[in-house]
């Protein structure tokens, strides 16, 4: 009989990706990564970008106009890789497919690539809805803090912080619509004293609205400062 009720087909999924022979998910070739070395080269990595926002510059600068007119509530934004094609793939396979081996190769690559100059006192991933999240199943982002606060032996909470309005997804929205969907969508249950430093952890940043909004609202709990590192600028 065929299973067509995703909440069990997803999971068979992810257990049968672990015990078959490994392969590249991008080419097919055998590879005991989940991508092989040759596709590696095919991603295109962050280059001569705005420091306060990630947005890619000229090399002569290094914050944008924009930024220096209107600063975001964080300090800085790092971002592994430009959010073109094959990363949109990868991307896409961790988030909505339950590939949690291309997720946590994306997780080690953000953590070999992030520059971390100032240590945060803790990771913090963009949480989802609950009713997001119970039909996904898992949260991306979550996953992401996990792998890179294993590999820079930082502390990661992924319960500090939660999301209370269920918003619509923000990727078909304007800049403007972004922000008016995302706005008063998230609380802080708690804020330790000893977080002066803190890291959002997203795996994409388009226009910033969503890590511009739980930036303010970790300020306004107490927070000092607030940098994103994401694995995709947009």
């Amino acid at each position: 009989m065929m299973l067509k009720d995703n909440r069990f087909i997803a999971p068979l999924r992810s257990v049968f990706h672990w015990l078959l022979p490994q392969s590249c998910f991008l080419c097919g070739a055998d590879s005991e990564n989940a991508v092989c070395a040759l596709c590696l080269q095919e991603l295109m990595w962050t280059k001569n970008a705005c420091t306060r926002c990630g947005t890619v510059l000229s090399l002569d600068e290094h914050i944008c106009g924009q930024c220096l007119r209107r600063p975001p509530p964080y300090q800085h934004l790092q971002s592994v890789f430009a959010y073109t094609y094959p990363t949109t793939k990868l991307i896409q396979a961790a988030k909505f497919q339950r590939n949690f081996a291309v997720l946590h190769l994306l997780g080690q690559l953000m953590a070999q690539q992030l520059v971390v100059e100032n240590r945060p006192d803790v990771l913090i991933p963009v949480p989802l809805h609950p009713h997001r999240l119970r039909s996904r199943g898992h949260n991306q982002s979550v996953e992401l803090a996990k792998r890179i606060s294993r590999q820079l032996h930082i502390p990661y909470d992924d319960s500090a912080c939660i999301r209370r309005k269920n918003t619509p997804p923000q990727t078909r929205l304007s800049a403007r619509l972004r922000r008016e969907n995302i706005k008063d969508a998230f609380d802080v249950l708690y804020c330790k004293p000893s977080w002066q430093r803190v890291s959002l952890i997203d795996d994409v940043v388009t226009t910033g609205s969503t890590v511009k909004e739980l930036a303010q609202v970790l300020l306004n709990a107490g927070v000092k400062q607030v940098d994103v590192w994401c694995c995709a600028k947009a």
